[in-house]
């Protein structure tokens, strides 16, 4: 009896050491891609090809269950990270001729997302693919999921988003409302990290 618990003892033991090798894995393999310095193109075929939850446009193209995951801990008031890319292209068919001329050679984009979690607050971290320095960084006390429909959206009329935020009263419409505003610190001090429509 002492041996079959023994041996039950020292497989949950060695379970546990491989979950946790293959969480520091996936973290390093993670900050070391959130860290890589290459083109918006590049980016986005390692991103689909490693555990990273991708947007083009305003859509989640892949990672979807990832990010899933993350909530989920996070949610549990668990430590959790999580990689994001955000990849954008210039439609000349919804910019003006002379925008689209002057812009086009910026295009794509890619941003990458490092999204942390301690048990008490969250920090997100954001960069340009093809740059080594950090556009921004800001830590939040709360990620709120917001669902709903988005009035006058033509082609796409519902959304599923989580946002950063400090005020965990905070509504998505109130969001919208102080991006669009003119007055100064209008609305709430946030930062969207998924932010997927929906057909």
């Amino acid at each position: 009896m002492k041996r079959i618990l023994a041996i039950v003892l020292t497989a949950a033991a060695l379970a546990i050491a491989l979950s946790a090798c293959s969480k520091n894995e996936e973290e390093t393999q993670m900050k070391e891609l959130f860290d890589t310095v290459c083109t918006a193109d590049e980016a986005l075929e390692r991103a689909k090809k490693e555990n990273v939850v991708v947007f083009e446009g305003l859509k989640c193209t892949a990672g979807g269950d990832v990010w899933d995951a993350f909530y989920r801990t996070a949610s549990r008031e668990k430590p959790a990270s999580v990689l994001c890319a955000y990849y954008y292209t210039l439609d000349p068919a919804h910019v003006s001729a002379e925008l689209y001329e002057k812009e086009k050679d910026q295009y794509p984009k890619l941003f990458f997302s490092l999204v942390e979690y301690n048990g008490e607050t969250y920090r997100a971290t954001t960069r340009e693919c093809t740059e080594k320095k950090v556009d921004y960084q800001e830590t939040f006390r709360y990620l709120l999921h917001f669902t709903g429909q988005a009035p006058g959206q033509a082609v796409y009329s519902s959304y599923d988003n989580y946002v950063l935020v400090d005020d965990p009263s905070a509504t998505w419409e109130g969001i919208m409302e102080g991006l669009y505003s003119s007055r100064a610190n209008a609305g709430y001090k946030h930062c969207t990290v998924y932010q997927n429509t929906l057909d």
